[in-house]
């Protein structure tokens, strides 16, 4: 075949065909380029929404970040109020035991006062002692249930 002459008329022939195919392709690659185009528009649309998920969580993080700062002072004031409070505990105690220490010797001395000279103790002042001795152990009670 390469060995004929080229004729106008094949030649023609031809120009078609290619001018036919230069139309497909070009048709082709005018869908291919608007589905780039459509792609294109859908990956920016996906990651303007990526984009704006990721911002969301950034300032999400970043106010847990404050709460957490806020939350580890608030913490520590509680811890240093504790201490305070376990001292002033340490210190009741201390004042408890004490005045505990000294009502049981103030009732050993009334009772042998009693004991040893019943007939110059006035029973209405005993009563009165024995009362207000009451009246000590239930204060006394009182601070223990604060103390626990």
């Amino acid at each position: 075949m390469s060995d004929q002459p080229l004729t106008v008329g094949v030649f023609e022939d031809f120009q078609k065909v290619f001018q036919e195919f230069q139309r497909k392709v070009f048709d082709q690659f005018t869908a291919v380029d608007r589905r780039f185009d459509v792609l294109q528009r859908n990956m920016d649309a996906r990651f303007d929404e990526v984009t704006g998920q990721i911002d969301g969580l950034s300032h999400r993080l970043l106010r847990l970040e404050d709460e957490y700062v806020l939350i580890t002072g608030a913490l520590k004031r509680l811890e240093n109020g504790a201490k305070t409070v376990q001292g002033r505990l340490a210190s009741i105690d201390q004042r408890l035991a004490r005045t505990d220490k000294r009502l049981a010797r103030m009732a050993k001395r009334l009772d042998d006062l009693v004991a040893a000279k019943s007939k110059y103790a006035l029973r209405s002042d005993v009563q009165d002692l024995r009362v207000r001795m009451a009246d000590l152990k239930a204060r006394l009670g009182a601070l223990e249930k604060r103390r626990s």
